[in-house]
């Protein structure tokens, strides 16, 4: 059986500097992953050293896809009507928190349209959970939602829930009609009944807020793009928010004017400029102010495209006059925004404003983040480097900043915080300066990585008072996707267990104090059918690793 060894150190502060990328040896793969399969195709690596005292890992499986749980049936979907739709398999995020004292499950649904569900949990002396009731968020407030992702909590005792993939809102015509293969917006017809007349690719795409006594609110001031993750810093102002984008994607700084309240605020770019070795010195570009209220009046016009931007195709590198060229995840495009309209335009085209500003828009599969608040880093996880980011890939006229040689298997980065810089910009202890690879994934042959590493990350989650980062994978390039535990510290990689057959490892949360417990929140989405080795399921699924010690 797998030994895993994960020192606290209750005194331990990181690096102020990731340090340099880590190729972990052969011994900590998946060939020492001896233990059986555990409750849902579940693997689990066995027993782990936890401040010094052997613990035996334990994976608690909690609520599966269609479930009945009280008087509800988890991941149903329905109409604004209330017409009961399918059951998503898309469980993404799946969190555990304290609510009004009592723990609970918040849960994500990643499907066309979304969903929220809110799972009450009874906590027995020993640490063993037991779901006891499930309720649907209401989301009529927010028109559904659209492929809601991964989550997080705020200090005022809100989530903040993201929403992917927003559709390209030229391709809905000036007449209203829509153009061809435009999947990713005929799809929420279910939300709307069938009728899609008074729906509008805008209404989607945003973070929203869901609490515990207001309905869920859009926040238009945080701007619209594929959003994977909304984080709050401990300030209570500063959140980053991280563009799941396949390419074309930035990297986004958001300051609230007052601290806890995200309806105003400034929202930043950022430019990524190529520094010594394996380096990026970040630089903030702003997108300017603006409030819910104005974003919200724009849309509730339902405008064209062409009411907001004048927009041109470019001739190769150059635009006609007056008209930037952009690259972003659609391509290139000459664009300028009309007047009187710059705030809305920053917001409702967040990456198009973006690449307008001067801003990096080359990330791809930018994914889950993670604050090491000791030590002052930022995690950040993409996926991988195939596209955009990929030095020389881009059109003409488009900038490179990016110079990453290609890697399909992806890395974790480190984003170092502190007092910013510059004159102009965004301020505080929370600004990242810098970012450099902490840990990478290694090709292997054809399209797969190597079982030793990490490959294709995506959801991250510090475990707070320790120096380990929780890394969850959600590729094909592993005979399954594994979570990992890695020190960051003595660059020690191991991994803690498999998914079932076909599933993304997600939903990550480190949640420290329930019922004298401590657990690692971890969902799988999109399991494959049952196969003959054991592994896969029906049902995406969501549970906790532990309980570990407080």
């Amino acid at each position: 059986m797998l030994i895993v060894t994960v020192g606290l150190l209750s005194c331990f502060r990181a690096p102020a500097a990731p340090p340099a990328p880590f190729v972990p040896p052969a011994t900590s793969g998946r060939a020492e992953l001896e233990a059986p399969d555990g409750p849902d195709g579940v693997r689990l690596a066995g027993r782990t050293v936890w401040n010094g005292t052997p613990l035996t890992l334990r994976y608690q499986p909690l609520v599966r896809a269609g479930d009945r749980i009280g008087d509800e049936v988890f991941g149903q979907l329905v109409s604004r009507s209330g017409r009961a739709l399918e059951v998503c398999e898309g469980l993404d995020y799946s969190g555990l928190r304290l609510s009004g004292g009592q723990p609970e499950l918040i849960s994500h649904f990643e499907c066309q349209p979304g969903a929220i569900y809110r799972t009450a949990l009874a906590a027995s002396a020993d640490g063993t959970l037991r779901a006891t009731a499930t309720r649907r968020v209401d989301m009529s407030a927010v028109d559904g939602g659209n492929f809601y992702c991964a989550g997080a909590p705020t200090r005022a005792g809100t989530h903040l829930a993201s929403q992917e993939y927003e559709a390209d809102a030229r391709k809905r015509l000036p007449d209203g009609t829509v153009a061809d293969n435009f999947e990713d917006y005929n799809a929420l017809a279910a939300w709307w009944d069938g009728d899609l007349t008074a729906a509008h690719p805008w209404q989607y795409g945003w973070v929203v807020e869901v609490a515990d006594r207001a309905p869920p609110a859009r926040r238009w001031a945080m701007g619209r793009f594929s959003h994977e993750l909304a984080l709050p810093m401990p300030d209570d102002r500063t959140v980053y928010l991280s563009d799941d984008s396949a390419e074309g994607g930035a990297l986004y700084l958001f300051q609230a004017d007052r601290p806890g309240d995200y309806s105003a605020g400034i929202l930043y770019a950022a430019r990524w400029t190529h520094g010594e070795g394996a380096r990026y010195d970040l630089s903030w570009r702003s997108l300017g102010h603006a409030t819910d209220a104005e974003v919200a009046a724009v849309v509730a016009r339902r405008p064209a495209f062409e009411d907001v931007f004048d927009v041109a195709t470019p001739d190769g590198d150059r635009c006609p006059d007056g008209l930037s060229l952009a690259w972003t995840h659609w391509g290139g495009e000459c664009l300028r925004v009309k007047a009187g309209l710059e705030a809305a335009a920053s917001r409702v085209e967040a990456r198009r404003a973006a690449a307008l500003a001067g801003a990096t828009t080359e990330l791809e599969k930018a994914e889950g983040m993670a604050l090491d608040a000791g030590g002052s880093t930022l995690y950040l996880a993409l996926s991988r480097y195939v596209r955009g980011a990929v030095v020389g890939l881009r059109g003409p006229g488009a900038r490179d900043d990016l110079q990453l040689a290609p890697n399909a298997c992806g890395g974790v980065w480190g984003l170092v915080l502190g007092e910013g810089r510059a004159a102009e910009g965004p301020s505080g202890a929370w600004v990242a300066h810098t970012a450099s690879p902490l840990l990478e994934g290694v090709p292997a042959d054809g399209d797969r990585c190597q079982e030793d590493a990490i490959a294709n990350p995506d959801n991250l989650a510090w475990i707070e008072g320790t120096r380990i980062l929780a890394i969850g994978e959600d590729g094909h390039r592993h005979a399954r996707n594994a979570l990992w535990f890695y020190d960051v510290a003595a660059g020690r990689l191991s991994r803690v267990l498999e998914a079932p057959s076909g599933a993304e490892v997600t939903g990550l949360r480190w949640t420290p104090d329930v019922a004298g417990h401590s657990f690692l929140s971890v969902a799988f989405q999109h399991p494959a059918p049952r196969h003959a080795d054991g592994g896969g399921g029906a049902r995406s699924s969501a549970g906790v690793l532990g309980p570990f010690p407080r």
